[in-house]
């Protein structure tokens, strides 16, 4: 499975209808062509998943969306706090922060102590069809799963195909701060093998694990 390597800067915006935020998607994969037809019945999402980066300008409710779970991943300094009826408030502190919540309820998110808009990376995976993990590395790491998405928030770091034991040290991705890269979830019992490597003193890069359901 190639990564496919993007610049987030370089990624279309598409304002919120609520005028709350903007988005930046980074990667989608829609559903099989027979599950398809299948999504209006079960009032899902038309895709298995899909990752984007928000900008949140100010606090309000995201858009629901039933039999889906969600992570996000707070990006930048600074603090955001989601609550939904019924559901314990979820906080992001610190750059690198993860929360896991569900996307059938309203979700609504309050920014405190910054200055400016804040960002958060996140993943959304139809409950049926996949399942996401996401983190924050500050250093080499393997990672596993039939699909991988990454995204440098600090320093420079390279991925390498870790399934091939003695690494080609010509062979890989290097990516900068505000570059990442990603790629499609394989056949179900399909894992690949990734390493990462931190190539500055300090840095974090985000990492999004997906596999089918």
């Amino acid at each position: 499975m190639a990564l496919r390597a993007f610049r987030l800067d370089a990624l279309p915006e598409e304002p919120w209808r609520n005028g709350g935020g903007r988005t930046r998607t980074i990667a989608t994969r829609m559903r099989d062509a027979d599950a398809a037809g299948s999504a209006a019945q079960d009032e899902g999402p038309p895709w298995d998943w899909r990752i984007s980066v928000a900008t949140i300008e100010r606090g309000g409710p995201f858009s629901s969306f039933p039999g889906v779970d969600r992570s996000s991943m707070l990006l930048d300094a600074g603090r955001i706090e989601l609550s939904a009826a019924g559901e314990p408030t979820l906080l992001m502190r610190s750059p690198g922060d993860v929360v896991r919540y569900r996307g059938d309820s309203v979700t609504t998110s309050a920014v405190h102590g910054a200055s400016q808009p804040l960002s958060v990376l996140n993943v959304m995976t139809r409950r049926s069809a996949a399942q996401a993990w996401m983190k924050a590395l500050r250093d080499d790491s393997y990672l596993a799963a039939q699909g991988l998405a990454l995204l440098v928030l600090d320093g420079s770091w390279r991925v390498v195909d870790g399934s091939m034991g003695a690494e080609d040290p010509d062979h890989g991705l290097t990516l900068h701060s505000g570059e990442g890269a990603w790629c499609t979830v394989s056949a179900p019992g399909s894992r690949a093998i990734w390493r990462v490597e931190r190539l500055s003193p300090t840095g974090m890069l985000a990492a999004i694990e997906l596999d089918r359901s």
